[in-house]
């Protein structure tokens, strides 16, 4: 384990961050998923369990604390222990993250009824628009094609990665942070003073090939790109 710059020996535990640790938590885990369904908890106790690599959550539909409990029991026998700091019982109406997303409970506007919404976290909007800021300076020494094809790069991912989800109001907000990242840089290549609003509208970003993820699909706009050098 290397801890501020020194290689340390560690007998016990797997380093953070390590590239083996999904491997072993699938194992146990998978082992932990296996005896969970033979003692027919999904049915006595209202209690699945949900993995992805090494994330897992626990969906309860009843007594949250007792199947904590049945589980917590399962790991001891392996020689396991929790993590308290990272476990925690949340209802569904005050919302959890998994891998990425956060679901949570709400009415629904059209309907009134109670429905399950899942949204991008609020960390992963933070990382999309960090990653974005990192290379669209408005002093970027590159060609507008250039910013172009990195924009679209970092963002095609992450929007298909949520695009199946209540992501449209992300995506719209998202859209207005990389058009005006964009816009700023054009700007200044312009010389022109303000913001670029006039010179650069939003159609004729779409029109030089910047990515469109606004109404929570993509779509390109396919034309010659035409940018002041």
């Amino acid at each position: 384990m290397r801890y501020e710059g020194k290689v340390e020996p560690k007998r016990i535990g797997v380093p953070q961050g390590s590239p083996i640790s999904p491997l072993y938590s699938n194992i146990y885990l998978n082992l932990i998923d296996r005896v969970g369904h033979a003692r027919g908890y999904p049915e006595k106790l209202g209690a699945t369990l949900h993995r992805y690599a090494d994330d897992v959550i626990l969906v309860c539909r009843r007594n949250a604390n007792q199947a904590l409990a049945a589980f917590k029991a399962i790991a001891r026998r392996m020689d396991l222990t929790l993590n308290q700091d990272k476990t925690k019982i949340t209802p569904l109406r005050e919302g959890f993250n998994f891998i990425g997303f956060e679901f949570v409970k709400r009415r629904s506007p059209s309907n009134g009824k109670q429905r399950i919404y899942i949204f991008p976290s609020k960390r992963q909007e933070r990382n999309i628009r960090h990653k974005i800021r990192s290379f669209t300076r408005r002093r970027a020494p590159i060609k507008p094609d250039e910013l172009v094809r990195q924009i679209n790069q970092a963002v095609l991912g992450w929007a298909n990665y949520y695009r199946h989800t209540n992501a449209s109001q992300a995506f719209r907000s998202l859209q207005r942070f990389i058009n005006i990242r964009f816009r700023r840089y054009l700007n200044y290549r312009s010389k022109r003073r303000g913001f670029g609003w006039k010179q650069f509208p939003n159609q004729k970003l779409y029109a030089m090939g910047i990515i469109y993820i606004g109404s929570g699909f993509i779509r390109y706009e396919r034309a010659t790109v035409h940018a002041r050098r």
